[in-house]
């Protein structure tokens, strides 16, 4: 009996242990269920230039959320003249400073931190030379490792990239998924997503071609994606396109083939919100289990500033905040559907088309 009893013990104490890994991977091996997804706020402002102490009307963007062992979120977010600040959680809504990442601004902006499977977390920042990456052991202070871990010249970029969303591999190394950057103060111009592979998230190898963008089988604008697995081994990027000014996410089995872009438009969750609400998508598990999605948004008054929702699977007729699939051909944009918010006093309507307009008597949000 008291052999009997041992074993269960034991085999409760293994299988707490598993679940509470589990539970703070917060790692490119997380899974995620598949779209279409609905998205309900959990916050208008999580991260904003008053609370960073920035001044008001400049940024306080490109987040990056990571789930802690102790179940808090931290938040990594580039704070204008500060660098990447460092800012924790327990409830997703109210966040307190947890430190600076490089000690101040040092030119690494956009960060994307994973947790890696010995405990340590990895940082990879847009710089001089394309994706730097940096490592930590507390998630606070980094080292730079390579500041082109992902170099600009080997995908003939001129300019800036974004960091990277990163999926884990079935047949292992890792997927990172990354674009051009728009030039600040210059007209829209469509950017380009792409992709390169690796086997230990430091040594990078380009994939081949284009992975949303001019020469892609999905001719669109895509900026800043961010990434996630599902079981049965694709993967769903989001992104913003800069042309139509909206967030959106597509699919892809092989993780290089992407299609069924759909516009995800957020501006009904908030009077803040716009249509273009949601640029610098990130998107991670919490210590429930829930999606989470952090994105920014911008306001004159205000600055830029980072909102908050938790993201869930849809049914098939969508719901208020996943808008219809939008048909792309070689053209790109011009047959976009975007869908926008017309008010007439408290009465709200969305229209959807490729020019959408607002109906007489009503103003667009």
């Amino acid at each position: 009996m008291r052999t009997i009893k041992s074993t269960v013990i034991a085999v409760s104490l293994v299988l707490t242990t598993l679940i509470s890994h589990q539970m703070v991977s917060a790692a490119p091996t997380d899974v995620f269920p598949k779209g279409p997804y609905k998205a309900t706020l959990i916050a208008e402002q999580i991260l904003y230039p008053s609370l960073l102490g920035v001044t008001a009307g400049l940024p306080v963007a490109d987040v990056s959320g990571v789930l802690l062992a102790d179940g808090k979120l931290r938040a990594y977010v580039f704070a204008q003249n500060k660098g990447i600040e460092v800012w924790d959680s327990s409830d997703g809504k109210t966040f307190t400073r947890a430190g600076n990442a490089f000690g101040g601004d040092n030119g690494y902006g956009m960060p994307r931190v994973i947790k890696l499977t010995d405990g340590r977390f990895r940082m990879y920042n847009l710089s001089s030379g394309g994706i730097s990456c940096s490592i930590s052991s507390d998630g606070l202070n980094f080292t730079l490792e390579n500041v082109a871990c992902i170099g600009r010249t080997a995908f003939g970029i001129t300019g800036n990239m974004t960091a990277p969303g990163i999926v884990k591999l079935a047949s292992g190394g890792y997927r990172a998924y990354f674009s051009t950057v728009p030039v600040m103060g210059s007209a829209s111009v469509a950017q380009k997503s792409y992709s390169a592979t690796s086997p230990d998230g430091l040594t990078w190898t380009p994939d081949a071609g284009v992975r949303i963008g001019t020469g892609s089988s999905l001719d669109q604008s895509a900026e800043h994606p961010t990434a996630i697995n599902h079981s049965d081994g694709s993967v769903t990027m989001f992104y913003f396109d800069g042309i139509t000014h909206g967030l959106y996410y597509a699919s892809s089995k092989d993780g290089l083939t992407f299609s069924n872009p759909t516009a995800f438009d957020l501006s009904s969750l908030s009077p803040r919100f716009r249509t273009a609400s949601g640029n610098d998508p990130d998107i991670f598990l919490d210590k429930n289990g829930d999606m989470i999605l952090w994105a920014g948004e911008f306001s004159p008054s205000i600055g830029g500033y980072i909102l908050a929702v938790k993201l869930t699977q849809a049914s098939a007729g969508g719901s208020s905040t996943t808008a219809t699939t939008i048909a792309t051909s070689g053209s790109g944009a011009s047959n976009a559907k975007t869908t926008i918010s017309c008010v007439k006093g408290k009465t709200v309507k969305k229209v959807t088309g490729t020019n959408p307009k607002c109906p007489a008597g009503y103003k667009k949000k």
